[in-house]
């Protein structure tokens, strides 16, 4: 199950993502579309979550993976809002004014349908005149900066080795992720996830969201305010309900 084994390194794994910078470019978005009531798709353990919820927002989180909110959890309380859907197909547990899908959640909704199928749920979650945001990888850098390649690194008390596997024909890739992390004592213990994440065309996109009732209202460069380019390693779309 993708993130059973990371939960517990997660944070530190990630810790140089610029969660800040994501925060001021939704809060910008929800401010400008009177949102308060907000659900986090994918929130993992909750990094982006509690920004917003400092920031005034009072925010509902879900994720597929019981371990990643468990570390949510033991950070926020038992009492916080954390919801476990999987996705695509979960109900999300009530009726919002916004979404968000960050970190290139989207893209693991890599079987046939499974995107249609997701903006079809998050349009039946949101009031009218609700916002959509979320990001996906672009091909781009899922065939040049992953493609079939390996990283790894040792971070002391744990190291990984991550080896991609890019498959043109369906525009796919799999992650096989190997886990060395540090038990009682000296000893490591080794555990491997598999994860597989999929690049749309612009097709599949603009269909996905007129099908499901969205309209989009930007298309942008990573969180920032620049228009995509064929450099773009990382959209951010923001979508209106029709």
């Amino acid at each position: 199950m993708p993130y059973a084994q990371l939960a517990p390194i997660y944070d530190r794994w990630t810790a140089e993502n610029p969660y800040d910078r994501w925060a001021d470019f939704v809060e910008r978005r929800l401010k400008q579309h009177d949102a308060r009531r907000v659900v986090d798709l994918c929130c993992g353990t909750g990094r982006l979550t509690r920004l917003l919820r400092g920031r005034g927002f009072d925010v509902t989180g879900i994720d597929g993976s019981e371990e990643m909110l468990a570390q949510a959890r033991a950070i926020d309380g038992e009492g916080a809002d954390y919801l476990l859907r999987t996705l695509p197909s979960a109900d999300l547990g009530g009726t919002y004014d916004a979404a968000l899908c960050t970190f290139d959640s989207v893209n693991y909704m890599a079987a046939d349908g499974a995107l249609a199928e997701l903006l079809r749920g998050v349009a039946t979650a949101l009031r009218p005149g609700g916002v959509f945001i979320f990001d996906v990888n672009t091909q781009r850098k899922i065939e040049q900066v992953f493609g079939s390649s390996h990283f790894g690194d040792d971070l002391d008390d744990f190291a990984y080795v991550w080896r991609n596997r890019y498959d043109a024909a369906t525009r796919s890739i799999e992650f096989l992720i190997t886990l060395f992390t540090r038990g009682d004592g000296a000893s490591f213990s080794r555990a491997t996830e598999y994860h597989r994440q999929r690049w749309f065309t612009e097709d599949e996109l603009e269909t996905a969201c007129a099908e499901s009732g969205f309209r989009v209202l930007e298309d942008l460069d990573d969180y920032t305010d620049n228009a995509v380019t064929p450099d773009t390693m990382r959209r951010c779309l923001v979508l209106v309900k029709e």
